[in-house]
């Protein structure tokens, strides 16, 4: 399966590689690996294999079929980079299921990326 938005996702063989297609995208894949750095322990986080030149590796996770909501509002307390307005985490198809859990896939926003377009 492909998908497309800033970057080219393909999902092949249990793991989504995230492609950039712009500056947007290139700075999303390398705000994902400082993300999953600085927060994967305390955080439910689709889990990164890899990050080079932008380019993202991640384990694929199952759909997600019902979003709970409450989890945007306990990342926004625990990661001050999605702390913003103008962003995405609300968006079901950014978030799927992990080992059991409902994890954000698409963690690269900040405040910066998220005023570019």
């Amino acid at each position: 399966m492909i998908k497309i938005s800033t970057r080219l996702v393909i999902l092949i063989f249990g793991y989504a590689i995230k492609i950039p297609f712009d500056k947007r995208g290139y700075l999303q894949g390398k705000n994902e690996a400082k993300i999953w750095a600085k927060y994967n322990k305390y955080c439910d986080l689709a889990p990164l294999v890899w990050e080079c030149f932008g380019v993202v590796c991640q384990k694929r996770c199952s759909k997600l079929e019902v979003f709970d909501s409450c989890a945007v509002t306990e990342l926004k307390a625990l990661i001050s980079e999605f702390n913003i307005d103008n962003c995405d985490l609300y968006n079901k198809q950014n978030w799927g299921i992990y080992n059991g859990i409902q994890v954000l896939l698409d963690y690269g926003i900040d405040e910066k990326i998220s005023k570019m377009y």
